[in-house]
């Protein structure tokens, strides 16, 4: 992300900032305080909606005798398809399974999964069977593993054989007195049933009896659990209930927003789900929304190019959903051509900001006059959708739009979110809507930080919005490092640091990064009564213990102290000023 202050001057040269006496100055701390008069919440232009009080499943399935016999789930690599109706009587298969092996309402399930068409039979037959389902990100190591198992409180995995070592090593890690091991369901394809694991193609066997499902939840349960890390620190359990999660549904379907076309007996939309389900935004917007719709979803396990250009040519996709790295790939990638884009419709963007330039180079790519480019802002605390730009506006590549429809949005004081702002000036942006999360699980400190008593959501991005109720992301104050789209904290980053034995403190920031939008920097204090460690050495540590994307792969700077706080707090921001000021200087 750009400077602030560059930010400002390239939207004030597109006219986006109103021209009047607003002054558009960036609230530090150090400025007089503002005395808050009338109030300027932006509640969005669109009409409201009318939420249904159903549960997820109920909600998915509800118009499935329209379309029984559309595809429902298509496997990118194996072209193995399942109808809405196979699909439908595969998840009550799932459910009933896991009733009748014990599993209990409000256990919490995990799915270690990538996209394969077994993520969705799994996560609605758990939710039907009323478990709480906890997504994670197939490339995590048994150390992350063992941290979500535990915070969660799993007693199962849902997982591929290839990834069965992993969880048995996060098994070991977090086995103790009293500790029962999670119950692992393995998706093994045509291949035989590791030991110790149940099989799940037995679980959707067409004699298991589907008469043990009874109602017995309530839309305000629980349904989802995906972890985030809010503003700041270790990742936490989001909790979204099944209403948080129906209502976004819901929100994004207004007609003044939707990507979506109905779907008829001659006419279907097709979505790659190249975004993963584990995420909040392929969750919500593709897996369950799309299915909701009655749209036939590709699904690709991981993202490769060719499969995936292959798939937008050979099923004709209609609506696409990416983050920014998937912007470059279309952009940049000397293989696309104009078939790729022969029947696209939308290409939403999310997950982070994409520059105007990368937006132009794929519609010009296009050659499609009819495909339109967007953006849209989310949280994986507002399940997630926020804000979608408008279907009127074809090409306005720097909002992410109005609040849809039944939220509210302010503009606030960082620092006394009291004191409102309005028309282009620049804070911390918070919003309110029936999408806003529950809580964090079992931490109500960080829920408490994050979330008011009256439902208001801190957001720790800074931005503003215009007279069209339009809203911008100019930068952030949560100390997030986005990678790709995906999160990476850099307290986790740190603590791992700090267990290396050479190691005696660690700070880490984000800095600018072309192919994957930011990188993890390393500050590391040495300790000198222990032998000498070498770049090298540390990034390595690291690698063995977290994905890849939250690697230091901005590289391990080494210096004597770290600035702290009277508190003793890094100041993660002084770090961040020091690095813009020697590229400055470069």
């Amino acid at each position: 992300m750009m400077p602030v202050r560059l930010q400002w001057v390239r939207l004030l040269s597109r006219c986006h900032l109103r021209r009047t006496c607003v002054p558009l100055t960036y609230i530090a701390p150090s400025q007089p305080v503002r005395h808050r008069t009338e109030s300027k919440v932006v509640r969005s232009p669109f009409s409201d909606v009318q939420i249904p009080e159903c549960l997820i499943d109920e909600f998915v399935w509800s118009d499935l005798e329209r379309w029984p016999d559309k595809d429902a789930l298509v496997c990118g690599v194996t072209n193995k398809k399942l109808t809405y109706h196979e699909t439908r009587l595969a998840c009550k298969r799932f459910a009933a399974s896991l009733k009748k092996r014990g599993a209990t309402t409000g256990q919490v399930l995990a799915l270690l999964l990538p996209n394969v068409p077994e993520f969705a039979l799994a996560a609605l037959g758990a939710i039907e069977a009323g478990l709480v389902v906890t997504t994670i990100n197939p490339v995590y190591t048994s150390f992350e593993l063992a941290h979500q198992f535990k915070d969660s409180g799993a007693v199962g995995v849902v997982t591929i054989p290839e990834l069965l070592p992993k969880v048995f090593e996060a098994q070991q890690l977090i086995a103790g007195p009293g500790v029962t091991p999670l119950y692992v369901i393995s998706v093994n394809g045509k291949g035989p049933r590791p030991d110790g694991a149940w099989d799940f193609d037995e679980m959707l066997d067409p004699m298991v009896d589907t008469s043990v499902l009874k109602k017995f939840r309530s839309n305000s349960d629980v349904a989802f659990m995906p972890y985030s890390s809010g503003t700041t620190g270790l990742s936490k359990g989001v909790s979204l209930s099944h209403r948080n999660i129906v209502a976004n549904i819901t929100q994004t379907n207004h007609p003044d927003v939707n990507h979506f076309s109905e779907t008829t007996a001659n006419y279907q939309d097709v979505l790659p789900a190249i975004l993963p389900f584990y995420h909040i935004y392929g969750l919500t917007m593709i897996f369950l929304r799309g299915l909701g719709c009655g749209c036939k979803l590709v699904t690709m396990p991981k993202l490769e190019s060719d499969l995936f250009l292959n798939i937008l040519k050979n099923y004709k996709a209609t609506v696409l959903y990416v983050v920014p790295p998937i912007v470059l790939l279309l952009g940049q990638n000397k293989n696309v051509t104009p078939e790729h884009f022969q029947s696209l419709k939308h290409i939403c963007n999310g997950a982070g900001p994409v520059k105007e330039a990368d937006a132009e180079k794929v519609l010009a790519r296009t050659q499609n006059k009819n495909v339109r480019f967007c953006q849209a802002y989310g949280m994986t605390e507002s399940s997630p959708a926020v804000f979608v730009s408008r279907n009127s506006s074809m090409a306005d590549y720097l909002t992410v739009g109005p609040p849809i429809s039944n939220t509210m949005a302010k503009v606030v004081d960082p620092t006394d979110v009291t004191v409102e702002y309005g028309p282009g000036e620049i804070g911390e942006i918070l919003v309110n809507g029936p999408q806003v999360m529950l809580g964090y699980h079992n931490n109500p400190d960080a829920t408490a930080d994050t979330l008011s008593p009256d439902g208001w959501l801190r957001t720790g991005d800074i931005g503003y919005y215009n007279e069209r109720k339009e809203f911008f992301i100019v930068d952030r104050i949560k100390e997030l490092i986005k990678v790709q789209g995906y999160q990476v904290p850099p307290a986790e980053l740190e603590g791992i640091l700090r267990t290396h034995p050479a190691v005696l403190d660690a700070a880490v920031i984000g800095v600018p990064d072309d192919r994957t939008g930011e990188a993890p920097l390393a500050y590391v204090v040495l300790d000198p009564d222990r032998p000498a460690a070498s770049e090298a050495d540390v990034k390595a540590f690291v690698a063995e213990r977290v994905a890849p994307y939250k690697q230091i792969s901005a590289g391990v700077q080494f210096v004597k102290s770290l600035p702290k706080s009277a508190a003793g707090k890094i100041l993660r921001r002084v770090l961040k000023d020091e690095y813009e000021k020697v590229k400055g200087t470069k």
